[in-house]
Formats: C-alpha cells, structure tokens, sequence
C-alpha cells in the first residue's frame, strides 16, 4: 500500500532525489505497521550564511489508525546534519523506533510494573 506522503522544502531547492530517499524511507515503515495513513515530512535549511557547512533539520510527523507520531532530527554541533540525507535517515530511523513501540503497545506486548502497596 503507497501510504499518501507530502515532502516538503524549506529555504532550500526542491530535490527529487531526496524526495525519493524519503518515500523510500516510509516505504520501509510500511513493514512495521499496515495501518499508516499520512506522513508529513518537512526538510529545512537551518543556516544560509555558508557555501559549505551549512546544517539541515528534517521533522516527521506520521498518522496511523487513532495516533499521530512525529521524530526530527536537528541541526547538531559536531556538523553531521551537513548532509540532509544523514538527517533524513536519522528522523526516520527515531521514527520507526517510535512506531515499533506503538505497535507493541496495541499488541500488548509491553510489560507493566505491578504497583506496590502503599505501606500503611
């Protein structure tokens, strides 16, 4: 199933091979849950003072069935986020954590602590 995906490029050029790294991106998380409905994908341009050097962030915000589940990664100091495609695969990389343990919760497969009783 092709989960509807919007891309969006903020103060940076339209790209459609970054495009494609993020529809690639939501088609693997259509593993980890069927019930996708949206994915919203924002890729910003964070400083435009340089010619090189300059740190991108990528927000993610998905809905699945009674959820919506949002990851980003931000511009980081040590220069990583320089390259949007580290960027993106970080976001979805949060993302597809957040959405595995969503889907273990509906399942019940999550383990709640018994509560102790309140020493009277």
């Amino acid at each position: 199933m092709a989960t509807p995906t919007t891309v969006t490029f903020d103060g940076l050029a339209k790209s459609d091979a970054l495009e494609a790294c993020v529809l690639e991106h939501v088609a693997r998380l259509e593993r980890f849950a069927a019930d996708i409905l949206t994915c919203r994908t924002v890729i910003s341009l964070d400083e435009h003072r340089h010619h090189q050097g300059n740190r991108f962030s990528v927000q993610v915000r998905l809905t699945m069935r009674g959820h919506e589940i949002e990851a980003s990664s931000g511009p980081l100091v040590d220069g990583r986020y320089e390259d949007p495609y580290v960027a993106v695969n970080d976001a979805f990389e949060a993302l597809r954590r957040r959405i595995e343990d969503q889907v273990r919760r509906r399942r019940g497969d999550v383990k709640t602590h018994a509560r102790r009783p309140s020493p009277e």
